[in-house]
């Protein structure tokens, strides 16, 4: 680059210049205090547009670094897309995953377009949920805590096949007024989702599932009864499908013994069935469940007693 020298030339002309030539500044300064040197400075400075600096051989790593990035995500978001899918909010998020009576948080990018819902893993790429948005049938705010003991709001949808889904966002208003925006442009009516209505969802639970319980009532008659059992980072609680609330609250710190045996029960036939022997010092009681993936549950409930355990056993 060759100086020129313009005597007229305006603010607009020397950024102009700056831009499309580039401008290269050298300072060596030094700095005393009666005569004596007491700090230098040598300053090299190239200063111009990325297109002028590219030319010349400078940063081309720093400009092909965020461009690689930024292709990348175009490529990414444009494999789970369908053509001439557009999408409208793009949030970080997460998905509670089920598998048996294990559930485990799933993040991803959360892309409301419009025409679906998906949370989807960048790499390796992986579709973790995906609902039409003409097939949310219910949408809720609930707020619940965390195996770690944290609380947050978690967006739960029902879907018109009868499942229900948890989403979490750090900006779920933003995700909820645009899901509410879609509907109302798709003439749908949605429904409001209470905490009754996700029980089955067993939110901020380590493991989850529907159980058959072992209930004494008050008149002494043993019956089993169906409900849902829900396994946090405190405690073990089973609740009926039907009736009251949580029949059954046990503390981890009081589970002895866990088991599971063959037992014959009347009119069930004979099922495996998941003892869980617990109760304070001196007090000791004994709850049983039947039901499907009941064989998972021992190994669930050592886990998060006993974390430190590798293999999860007391």
């Amino acid at each position: 680059m060759e100086p020129q020298r313009e005597s007229r030339a305006t603010m607009t002309d020397l950024i102009e210049r700056v831009m499309d030539k580039g401008v290269v500044v050298k300072l060596d300064l030094v700095i005393g205090l009666a005569g004596i040197p007491l700090i230098g400075i040598s300053l090299h400075a190239a200063i111009a547009a990325i297109e002028t600096m590219l030319q010349y051989g400078v940063m081309e790593a720093r400009d092909s670094q965020p461009r690689a990035f930024e292709n990348h995500e175009a490529q990414w978001r444009q494999l789970a897309l369908r053509p001439g899918e557009q999408v409208q909010v793009e949030l970080y998020g997460s998905y509670q995953e089920t598998e048996g009576i294990w559930h485990v948080w799933r993040p991803g990018r959360l892309l409301l377009t419009d025409q679906r819902l998906l949370l989807i893993r960048p790499l390796p790429r992986e579709i973790l949920f995906a609902a039409e948005v003409s097939a949310i049938a219910g949408v809720g705010r609930i707020l619940r805590e965390n195996v770690a003991g944290g609380r947050r709001d978690v967006t739960c949808l029902a879907l018109e096949d009868g499942t229900l889904a948890a989403l979490y966002t750090a900006e779920a208003d933003v995700l909820e007024a645009r899901l509410r925006e879609r509907f109302g442009r798709l003439g749908r009516t949605v429904t409001e989702l209470s905490a009754a209505d996700v029980g089955s969802l067993g939110l901020g639970a380590a493991a989850a599932g529907q159980l058959w319980y072992r209930w004494l009532p008050g008149d002494g008659q043993a019956q089993w009864k169906s409900g849902w059992a829900v396994l946090t980072a405190d405690e073990l609680t089973w609740r009926a499908d039907v009736g009251p609330g949580v029949l059954l609250r046990v503390p981890l710190t009081q589970i002895g013994n866990l088991a599971v045996e063959r037992r014959e029960l009347g009119s069930l036939g004979a099922r495996d069935v998941l003892v869980v022997s617990h109760g304070a010092a001196g007090r000791p009681a004994e709850a049983l469940f039947t039901g499907e993936n009941v064989s998972d549950w021992p190994a669930a409930i050592r886990r998060v007693a006993y974390p430190r355990d590798g293999d999860g056993d007391a």
